[in-house]
């Protein structure tokens, strides 16, 4: 069987375990795909998604389906439930079947690659990142993580195109609205002393 992929390998690193949980949204437009076996063109040209996680940066998840809602997925079609796995600032976005950080040939599936070390601005991560197996493309910066596969066929399409986007939103975590309010019962406090 082909099989072909991309690969995190990362050691575990125990973090600390105060950080605040994150909630945020992750949207990405994906184009410019090329044959990471052969030549063939892709057989759609783009694919857009939209997901928000709910996830606490201090700690490791794998194929976590509980802590993200999809919001949207097209251009392409995959036969398991979405999840994402994370560990230390890299979070891999795709179906579990074969896991989410990982594609495989003869499967409809996805993986889309991000460099999360600053959630305000995350960023699809390229082929040349230690770790990671891209096809025939393995080390080039010109190709990112992030493709998708197809039953039927023995290639996969991965994307490297200038064009492609990632954005984010941040939403707040419980955490800091509770803050938040505190500050706001102590304020009126204070205005009503006043």
């Amino acid at each position: 069987m082909n099989k072909f992929g991309v690969f995190v390998s990362l050691g575990l690193v125990a973090g600390s375990a105060f950080a605040a949980p994150i909630t945020e949204t992750i949207s990405f437009s994906l184009s410019g795909f090329v044959d990471i076996v052969g030549s063939a063109p892709p057989p759609d040209p783009l694919v857009t998604g939209s997901f928000t996680l709910n996830y606490d940066p201090s700690l490791t998840y794998d194929n976590n389906t509980t802590d993200i809602t999809v919001h949207y997925l097209t251009g392409v079609t995959v036969d398991s439930a979405l999840g994402f796995t994370y560990q230390n600032g890299f979070l891999e976005f795709g179906g579990i079947a074969n896991d989410a950080d990982l594609v495989f040939s003869n499967t409809n599936d996805i993986v889309v690659a991000f460099n999360v070390t600053n959630p305000a601005d995350p960023k699809f991560i390229p082929c040349s990142t230690p770790g990671y197996t891209c096809g025939k493309y393995t080390g080039s910066a010109l190709v990112e993580a992030a493709g998708y596969t197809l039953i039927g066929s023995n290639t996969g399409w991965f994307y490297g195109a200038p064009e492609s986007t990632v954005s984010t939103v941040s939403e707040p975590t419980p955490l800091v609205l509770f803050a938040l309010g505190l500050v706001a019962v102590g304020f009126s406090r204070a205005v009503r002393k006043g």
